[in-house]
């Protein structure tokens, strides 16, 4: 496998996995680590996740690994939930940048674990899109943001779910969730009841020293300014019809489109009762939006707070850095 041979020497490659794209390099070589952070424009205090192919392999790089991640483990990998524990030395400063933990994620994807066990190494796999912009969720998107800067893409169709994976914090005295996903807050909770879940630990600017990705910087943001419409669903597209120019940029659900028939710009995410749809798509949306020409603005009707309409509003809530509106 041509990837699987670039990684082993030391390259950078973007890879599928089920949630989004990785920026994917080998986890224990300090040169290939730092071309991850170049070609992505991370900032250096930012944290990387790595990436293991067996369960095994948790234990053969991280420490103090708690009962209530062995039953996340059960329950859940391998899966779109990233686990933070207390890392052995074998783990480079530079993946974890200076903590004494580290992110560890046990893909579902068949093709992100056979890259991961063909490279013969553990991966550090962040999103494969410029720092700051929409993740990427087919190969279009890393050939967009990524073209020039690195020598490989990996093309595995668009990821079957769109948003980066939850993360929990397993090194602190009770779980702590740092960034919700497509497994839901609920599904987590049935397993370990003491989840610790405050919405303040989930938003940009939080932390000084950050655990896990967009804990600190703007996340999944494109050129143009968002606004995002919180409230019950006919009350958000009411006032969308009400307030906003009709030259700039609407993502609304299915069931609503028909009332911005005289709208040059509407964009639906779906069906509110299909929210893994909107998941699918929203990054897709977002990077198109960035396509049209002469417009200022973009406005998103957010999905209900719960299950799965929390992660895609944790996202939509970092992309328009914070401008919400309350209906």
């Amino acid at each position: 496998m041509e990837g699987a041979r670039i990684l082993q020497s030391g390259g950078v490659v973007a890879i599928p996995t089920e949630t989004v794209y990785g920026l994917a390099a080998d986890a224990f070589n300090e040169n290939a680590i730092k071309k991850v952070f170049e070609v992505k424009g991370r900032p250096q205090d930012n944290p990387l996740l790595v990436h293991i192919y067996k369960l095994e392999q948790v234990y053969d790089i991280c420490k103090d690994i708690p009962k209530e991640a062995e039953r996340v483990f059960e329950a859940f990998w391998p899966g779109s939930v990233t686990l933070i524990f207390n890392k052995k030395e074998c783990i480079s400063d530079t993946v974890t940048a200076g903590m004494k933990t580290v992110a560890v994620r046990f893909p579902k994807s068949e093709i992100a674990r056979a890259i991961i066990k063909e490279s013969g190494t553990l991966l550090v796999a962040p999103s494969a899109n410029l720092s700051g912009k929409p993740s990427t969720t087919n190969a279009e998107h890393c050939f967009d943001d990524l073209n020039g800067k690195i020598s490989c893409i990996l093309d595995g169709g668009s990821c079957s779910i769109g948003l980066e994976s939850t993360i929990i914090d397993m090194s602190t005295p009770e779980p702590i969730l740092l960034r919700p996903g497509a497994i839901s807050v609920e599904e987590i909770c049935n397993v370990i009841p003491n989840l610790i879940y405050k919405k303040e630990l989930l938003s940009v600017g939080n932390s000084d020293i950050p655990k896990a990705p967009g804990m600190k910087y703007r996340h999944y943001a494109p050129d143009v300014p968002v606004t995002l419409i919180e409230g019950e669903y006919t009350k958000t597209s009411k006032w969308i019809k009400e307030n906003v120019n009709k030259n700039d940029v609407i993502i609304c659900f299915q069931e609503f489109l028909s009332e911005f028939n005289d709208y040059k710009y509407v964009y639906s995410l779906g069906s509110f009762n299909k929210l893994n749809i909107a998941a699918q798509k929203i990054f897709d949306l977002l990077r198109e939006c960035d396509k049209v020409e002469n417009v200022n603005h973009i406005y998103i009707q957010a999905p209900k707070s719960s299950g799965l309409g929390s992660s895609i509003n944790n996202r939509l809530e970092k992309a328009s850095s914070g401008d919400i509106i309350h209906i």
